[in-house]
């Protein structure tokens, strides 16, 4: 459930930011090149890092407390 929670405010965060943009490009007297935006959008876009090991253990202890039968095992 915490899964597609995370999926609809991604793309409700992705519907607004299409909005804000295209409401920003309508409000410039001349656009600049292409090139200039994509710089942009790179520069703000920044990946979440990964969930660490000890994150992902912490998830599936928490499912074992809640009484979902999961067997951890550690992998060297």
């Amino acid at each position: 459930m915490r899964g597609r929670l995370r999926a609809e405010r991604a793309a409700y965060e992705h519907a607004l930011y299409g909005a804000w943009q295209g409401e920003r490009f309508a409000r410039e007297e001349k656009l600049q090149p292409f090139k200039r935006y994509l710089s942009q959008a790179k520069a703000t876009n920044t990946a979440k890092p990964s969930q660490t090991p000890m994150e992902a253990l912490a998830v599936f202890q928490g499912l074992q407390s809640a009484g979902i039968p999961i067997k951890i095992t550690r992998i060297t």
